[in-house]
Parts: structure tokens; sequence; C-alpha cells
């Protein structure tokens, strides 16, 4: 094949399915999204994680070689921490534009934007919470309706934008709110001139053609306001669902390097831009080669284990083992994408090949006997596998220089 297509080049083949005209007809697309990293944030709610200043810094400065222009650094008006993370990134240049939002407590918003301000924020998200249960957590009163925050709205944003700021309106728990009064206070927040619209999925309860529904009925009350969305992992749809809302025109995506989060995660990084590059042809300004480096880092700051299986970034996802796999990857410059949709190193990845349980055929090693030059192998052939056999049922696999180090020593002719 000599095609160079957008779904088939020298980098990746993938379906050309995901370029069909008519399929791509019931999508909004952008051309350009935009990664909010929550890596910091959201990633030190996982459960045992903490970063230090300097660890956070590192992060930054990590995200922003990986071509991320936008940064969530929490509740800086109320966490001194998180506040010294914000006015750290202004201090030393970096370009990253920085977000924070206000807490539940209106008493503390006058000061919390204020505060917020003094470290030369960029946006600053007001998080209006609309259904009434988290209403009578956050607040204690069972006075304070969806209603009563709906009409919050227009204050809050004019103050932060009379002390200089650029407001958000945060939807908190949108996919769990009621529509109307979901819609009714988008149609306020544009209206009193909020910069954006994030929707928070903020328990991942939504099913993926549930957010397509949500972003179509949500557009045209937004126009040109852009949107974003937020979503948590807990039934594993955090990718799906916010690709999903990317097909329908969100442009600001909460990513999270390696999923971190509190309970199952947040939506991850690497999964995202990966399959928008790549499976719909959109910019993220993510420098795809760098994702692995990053992942490494954060797994080694934030004590969290990868799971081998992680897509993009996990170990096993470039290491081949059955048969037919391994002999695609033996004779990679031919074959190097039969059993695999992108080449490792186009996500900072190497591939491996290791023989196990399922690399007993025997064509395998023919192919890798030919490369080591055998002209006699044939009859080498069962005695290898034999071999090889015995290794594996004591260690499970052997790799592939221990392979061609146990094929030299039978002095083969």
């Amino acid at each position: 094949m000599n095609e160079n297509t957008k779904w088939f080049n020298n980098k990746w083949w993938i379906s050309p399915l995901n370029y069909d005209g008519e399929l791509r007809e019931g999508f909004d697309l952008p051309a350009k999204v935009y990664v909010r990293d929550s890596t910091i944030r959201e990633g030190e709610e996982t459960p045992g994680v903490y970063y230090t200043l300097e660890q956070k810094i590192k992060i930054v400065e990590k995200l922003e070689e990986l071509g991320v222009e936008h940064i969530d650094c929490g509740y800086i008006g109320q966490v001194q921490d998180q506040w010294d993370l914000a006015n750290e990134i202004k201090e030393r240049g970096i370009r990253l534009k920085t977000y924070s939002h206000l807490s539940t407590n209106p008493t503390r918003w006058e000061d919390e934007i204020k505060k917020s301000l003094e470290a030369k924020l960029d946006y600053i998200g007001f998080g209006i919470v609309l259904t009434p249960w988290q209403l009578q957590l956050f607040t204690g009163n069972d006075k304070v309706t969806p209603e009563v925050m709906i009409g919050l709205i227009p204050s809050v944003l004019r103050r932060i934008k009379k002390l200089g700021g650029q407001a958000i309106l945060d939807c908190v728990d949108a996919t769990r709110s009621e529509m109307p009064i979901l819609k009714k206070a988008i149609e306020k927040g544009v209206k009193m001139g909020a910069n954006m619209v994030m929707l928070y999925d903020t328990v991942g309860a939504c099913c993926v053609p549930a957010i397509s529904y949500m972003i179509k009925q949500l557009k045209p009350i937004v126009n040109e306001v852009p949107l974003g969305i937020h979503v948590h992992d807990d039934f594993g749809l955090g990718t799906a669902s916010t690709i999903a809302a990317v097909e329908q025109g969100a442009i600001y995506m909460d990513l999270v390097v390696n999923k971190l989060g509190d309970r199952a995660g947040n939506t991850s990084l690497e999964e995202v831009v990966v399959a928008l590059e790549m499976l719909y042809g959109i910019d993220t300004s993510i420098e795809l080669s760098k994702l692995y480096e990053i992942s490494k880092y954060i797994e080694k700051v934030s004590g969290v284990p990868l799971p081998y299986n992680k897509p993009v970034v996990g170990r096993n996802t470039f290491i081949h083992e059955s048969e037919l796999h391994v002999m695609s990857a033996l004779e990679k410059d031919k074959y190097w994408m039969c059993f695999t949709p992108y080449r490792p190193e186009v996500v900072g990845q190497e591939e491996n090949i290791i023989f196990g349980p399922t690399t007993l055929h025997g064509d395998a090693i023919r192919m890798k006997c030919k490369q080591l030059g055998i002209v006699n192998y044939e009859k080498y052939v069962d005695e290898i596998l034999e071999k090889t056999h015995s290794i594996i049922t004591k260690k499970k696999f052997i790799t592939e220089k221990e392979l061609e180090l146990l094929i030299k020593e039978l002095k083969i002719d």
C-alpha cells in the first residue's frame, strides 16, 4: 500500500470509515480544540497524591513543552498551595492561561476574586449548582433552590468583571441537572458576558449519546461563547464522552495525564488527544511524541502506577507476544501496521517483542532464524520450540535477545 491519506500514512493506519463524508455530516467538528489540563488540581484529588510546589512547577513546564495552553490551578482563593502555584506560573513567565474556581460560600467570593487576581489569574469560574441535593449539602439551607442560584449569576459575573477578571460559568453536575433549569442558567450566563461555559459530568453519570444530545441542545444557547466539557470516569466513559462533546462542537476539554482524579479518575489526556488527532484530524496543539515522557513523570511523582494495558502509554501497548503479531513486528519495515494502529515513536514509545505461550506456532521462530542468517534452521525448529517452551513454563516468556542467545547456543550450522 502506497497511500498517504488521513487514515493511512507513515505514522498510522486506521479505519477509513473515520473520515467517511456521510458519517461526518452528523458532526459539528471544530478545527482546533484546547486542553485545559487538570493534572495538578484533579490529580491531587487522587487519594494519597500530593505534589510539592517544585514538582507542580516541573509538571507545568512539561505541560507547556507538551503544547498545553490552559491549566486549572484549583481553588486559589481558599487554598494557599494552589494560590502559590498560580502565582509562581506568572512570576516565572510561563505562558499557560491559568484558571481557578470560587468556593461554595458566597460570603467569601469577593475576597476570593481579589486574591485570585493578585496572582494574575486569567479566568475565574463561578460554579453554579443546579441540583437540590447538592445545594442542601453546600448551603445547609433548604430555601436555596436552583432558581435562587440562577438569580446570583448576574451579580457574581459582574463582580468578577468589575474587578478585572474573565468569568467562566461552571455548570456543576450539569448532566444530572434538569435540562430546562440548565438552559435557563446558561442563557443568563451568556447574557451577562460569560467568557466560557463549562459543563461538568461530575460523577460520569451520562451515557455517550446523552452527552451528544446535551451539547446539541446547548450549542444554540451559547452561540459564539466557547463550550467546554469535564468528565469523570466512573463508568469508564471519560474518553468517549469527551470526544462525543467535541463531535458536537465543544472546544475546551478538561483532561488529566494518566487519568488521575478522585474515585475512578478523570478523562485521560493521552487517550483523548491521540484519538482526536488521528481518528478525527482535529488539531489539539499537543506534541504527541512527548506523551510517554510526561506520563512516566506523573507516574513517578504521583506514586500511582499505570496499568500495564493503559492505552497510549501503558507498558504493554507496544509489546507483541502472539505469533502473527510477533511476525509483523519482526518485519516491521514492511508490516508494522498489521497489528499496530500507529507507530510507537509517534507517542514517544518503543516497540518490543517477547516470545510467550502464544508464540509457539513455529513460524515466528523460523522468521527469527532467517534474520539471524541461519540456513539450515528447519531441522532445528522443533528443538528451539521445545527449549523455548521449557523456559516459558518457568518464567512465562523470553525476550527477543534471549531467544537469539538460545538459538546461538545450539550451534546451528
